[in-house]
Formats: structure tokens, C-alpha cells, sequence
């Protein structure tokens, strides 16, 4: 085997043991490794809820009842003897139209005693129907119930995330997140040429 093989050989294990060290260790290579947290720190926000309700009672209130009476009061007296004449005449008329000798002048006597009753009866009928009628207003306790809607408000402290502190490299980085991380967290690394040419 001649020299030149020998060293392409060699250039080539070279290479392989680089790859295999670089996917080995893909933190120092670039890709994905994992940073130390040191410090969490929940981000707290003050919300406030508001809630409505709806509040009933009761309570007694009064209420006016109205009623209304026809001839309240005493009979109103018939002033007047005219019908009650006026009946017994008529009746009187009447009644001697019936029976002959005694028992003409007795249904004559019958009639003019009903006629003078009846007249004297729509006499009054007429008086008390035309007395005034009265109006009685009553106030009554009712108990009615009553409601309205009021709100409540209360404040509660809500977790919106998390300040966390990580070391990586010796060096102290600082960034927010949605959860709890844990004791570390993966990191994005890049590695770049630091100068000259290849």
C-alpha cells in the first residue's frame, strides 16, 4: 500500500470520528440542548368577575276597593197622599162594578182599600228608587312580591405565565412562558465560523 492510500485513509477515519462527535453532542454542533433554570417566577393578573343575581321580597302595600250601594240609608217617607187617594178612588171604581146591593157596596169598600194600598206602595217605590247612591272606597293590605337584579363583583389572581431565569454557557438568559418549566428547558443552538477561511 503506497502512501497516498494510507493518507486517504487516514483523512477519511478523520472525518468519520468528526461526524460521529458531532451527532453525538448536537449542543455543541448546533441543534437542541438543554439550559439549567434557576429561577420561575409566576406572572400574576388581578381579574375581576362580575355576576348578576336576582333578589325578591315582599312586602304588604295597601290597595283601595271601591263598592258602590243603591238606597243606603233609611227609607225616604212618601210625602205625598195623592196616589194613595188617587188608588182608592180608582180601586173604589173598580170593585163597584162587582156584586148587587150589600155585596156591591162590600166589593166597592175591598176595591178602594187594595187601590189605595197600591198607590200608597208605588208611592214609595218611586221615593226609595230615587235616593242617590253611595260610593265606599276601602283601603285593604295586599302583600305583593317585588324583585331586582343586582350584580356582584369579586377579584381573584390568575397565573398568566411564568419569568423564567436559565443558565446556559455561564451565561444568564431570561424569557416568559405559558407553563411551569421544570428544572430546565431545551435551548436553540447555532454555531457559526468564528473567522478565517477553510
Amino acid at each position: 500500500m503506497n502512501a497516498n492510500l494510507k493518507l486517504k485513509m487516514a483523512v477519511a477515519g478523520l472525518l468519520v470520528c468528526v461526524a460521529g462527535t458531532a451527532a453525538a453532542s448536537p449542543g455543541r454542533s448546533g441543534g437542541t440542548d438543554f439550559a439549567r433554570v434557576v429561577d420561575v417566577t409566576p406572572i400574576v393578573q388581578r381579574v375581576r368577575i362580575t355576576t348578576p343575581a336576582r333578589e325578591c321580597w315582599q312586602e304588604t302595600e295597601f290597595q283601595a276597593v271601591r263598592t258602590e250601594s243603591q238606597g243606603f240609608g233609611p227609607p225616604a217617607p212618601v210625602r205625598s197622599a195623592v196616589p194613595t187617594i188617587a188608588g182608592g178612588i180608582i180601586g173604589g171604581v173598580i170593585g163597584n162594578q162587582f156584586g148587587s146591593g150589600s155585596g156591591n157596596r162590600a166589593m166597592t169598600a175591598m176595591g178602594a182599600i187594595v187601590g189605595a194600598s197600591m198607590g200608597n206602595r208605588a208611592a214609595y217605590n218611586r221615593a226609595n228608587a230615587a235616593s242617590p247612591s253611595q260610593v265606599t272606597v276601602v283601603e285593604r293590605p295586599v302583600t305583593v312580591e317585588r324583585c331586582q337584579t343586582v350584580t356582584t363583583e369579586r377579584f381573584e389572581e390568575r397565573i398568566e405565565g411564568y419569568r423564567v431565569t436559565y443558565v446556559y454557557a455561564d451565561r444568564e438568559y431570561v424569557t416568559t412562558m405559558a407553563s411551569h418549566p421544570g428544572t430546565s428547558i431545551p435551548v436553540r443552538v447555532t454555531v457559526v465560523p468564528s473567522g478565517g477561511r477553510f
